[in-house]
């Protein structure tokens, strides 16, 4: 297959997600019950997969599941979604990754997860699979797989001329290697990663905006830093841009960020400007948080291109 370079490789974590929607989270010890519980396919790169899909781009997947009931149920969902996973290799007798989610009454989720067979895929893989970089323009990455098949990966993709962008979460404990913050050309952490990256904290648009220069000095070329129900902070190329998200009623946040940064990358992979694409990512997102569950919650792109019709409107 030639070169596309409108097309997106997502690499990094499938998972099945168990939600539970409880009241409050319980504290140590405790036990809350609840009766409101679903099976959800999610994990951030399927998501980010699936939404970028979804949100208009051509996508594949690289990545490693097992040959459980998971495994296959995943690996169907994203079929249904449009998103090419020929190339998602299966690890006999391993179990795909589960994530169990809680998520209280305000919205708030917290989550623990076991990787599977996402923790089995290696830099031999990437290598073995140099002919997939070929095929595409741009490699969507997480860190939630084996630090040195992501730092592989990214090497890969520059050297086929790929345009990176990379969710940084969760924050490698260990140095970033010096020569992958140029090799990145967006991330997107969070307020907390970002500081965590930056190794400050951040805690007001001041902060933000000084993080966003320790950042760009470490060498992270575009820096797209999220802050929750405060928008996201982008570098867009000249200057650092504050973009607040519309006012939605959110019931639940997961998957909020991988929406982000699946829409981001559909919209540049289709010659959306930087500002423009955060723009839309930043709509896709807010609309996802009206929704229960991860990958159910991922809207169209003719939703929220009317949906910012309608912004516009008013």
């Amino acid at each position: 297959m030639e070169k596309d370079k409108n097309r997106i490789l997502c690499m990094g974590s499938i998972n099945m997600d168990l939600n539970m929607f409880m009241e409050r989270m319980p504290a140590p010890a405790e036990t809350v019950a609840t009766d409101n519980f679903t099976t959800c396919p999610g994990g951030k790169s399927g998501n980010q997969a699936v939404a970028a899909a979804r949100l208009g781009g051509k996508v594949g997947f690289f990545g490693k599941l097992g040959d459980d009931m998971f495994s296959k149920e995943l690996l169907a969902a994203m079929q249904g979604d449009g998103v090419d996973t020929s190339n998602i290799l299966v690890e006999p007798g391993a179990t795909a990754g589960v994530a169990m989610i809680r998520i209280d009454a305000e919205g708030i989720n917290s989550i623990s997860f076991t990787p599977g067979a996402n923790a089995l895929i290696t830099p031999g893989d990437v290598k073995e699979h140099e002919a997939l970089f070929e095929q595409y323009g741009f490699l969507l990455i997480t860190a939630e797989i084996p630090l040195p098949t992501v730092f592989a990966a990214v090497r890969m993709a520059k050297s086929k001329g790929m345009t990176v962008v990379m969710d940084v979460a969760p924050v490698p404990k260990e140095p970033i290697p010096p020569d992958i913050p140029p090799l990145l050309d967006f991330i997107k952490p969070n307020e907390i990663e970002a500081g965590q990256l930056a190794e400050m904290k951040v805690t007001d648009d001041a902060s933000a905006r000084e993080c966003m220069e320790i950042l760009r000095r470490l060498g992270y070329r575009h820096p797209l830093i999220t802050l929750g129900k405060d928008g996201c902070l982008a570098w867009t190329g000249k200057e650092a841009q504050k973009f607040l998200p519309p006012k939605v009623n959110a019931i639940d946040t997961t998957a909020a960020g991988d929406v982000f940064l699946g829409a981001f990358t559909a919209a540049l992979s289709n010659g959306q400007e930087i500002a423009e694409a955060v723009e839309f990512a930043s709509v896709a997102s807010a609309i996802s948080t009206t929704v229960k569950g991860a990958q159910r919650s991922i809207p169209m792109r003719d939703q929220v291109e009317e949906f910012m019709k309608q912004e516009r409107k008013g």
